[in-house]
């Protein structure tokens, strides 16, 4: 559904990302790990249109990715870093997400808070509420356009488990019901709990891709992350707990 083919991007002639090439599939959950500076965010910047690549090509499949408003039609990005500058309403914030798409439709608005669990202060102002509600009106405004591709930086990163097991299953319901999905994650249980691929990166390169048993392994990961790694195998789901620093 969203194709990168060979792309790079520097800034001050450092790589960030380097002849990066990934697929990412509708009706999947594609989680992008790996450390910090890695260069997960700038692949996905590069993936939403945001930054150009200095090297190689993005594709949408059947649609112009060049064209602004196609991108704005199909691809809906929200940052690691959310910020309203006004005290508008939570049910405003969750508006602004259908303005690619036409007049605002008060029952999408509506439906989309409510899929987040954020309709209980749809009227509050978003500057009243805590940094797990916000992340579940953005969510919503994520989702109220209805757009095909959903790109997230980190969406759960200030949530505490339950809040974050809430997003992620928001994420995979929108999965199951077509959309493609690719998230930055720092939480290698939740990438291999919901996620169907991962994207290894390290130091601006796509070191592995594949299913999360394919890429979530001890001797893949421990000179990645320098932490050596156990993994535990719990029910039908393998999992990591990490043992101490490498080196």
């Amino acid at each position: 559904m969203l194709e990168l083919a060979h792309v790079s991007y520097q800034l001050a002639e450092k790589p960030i990302v380097n002849k990066a090439s990934v697929r990412f599939e509708a009706g999947q959950i594609t989680g992008l790990i790996g450390p910090n500076g890695a260069g997960k965010t700038t692949l996905l910047k590069l993936a939403a249109g945001l930054l150009a690549p200095q090297h190689g090509e993005v594709t949408l499949a059947e649609a112009d990715f060049a064209d602004p408003q196609t991108r704005a039609q199909h691809i809906a990005y929200m940052p690691q870093f959310q910020s309203v500058a006004w005290p508008l309403s939570c049910r405003d914030v969750v508006g602004l997400g259908q303005m690619p798409f036409g007049p605002v439709v008060p029952e999408k608005i509506d439906a989309a808070l409510a899929q987040c669990g954020a309709a209980a202060f749809a009227a509050r102002s978003i500057d009243t509420l805590s940094g797990g509600e916000r992340a579940r009106v953005h969510m919503a405004r994520l989702l109220v356009g209805g757009a095909p591709i959903l790109l997230l930086d980190e969406p759960v990163q200030s949530l505490d488990a339950a809040g974050a097991l809430a997003v992620m299953a928001v994420l995979r319901q929108a999965a199951d019901d077509g959309h493609c999905v690719v998230l930055v994650l720092h939480d290698l249980h939740l990438a291999a709990q919901f996620c169907d691929a991962l994207v290894l990166m390290n130091e601006g390169q796509i070191c592995a891709q594949g299913a999360p048993s394919e890429v979530l392994s001890p001797d893949r990961l421990a000179p990645i992350f320098k932490v050596e790694f156990d993994a535990v195998s719990l029910a039908d789901r393998q999992v990591l707990v990490a043992r101490s620093e490498t080196g």
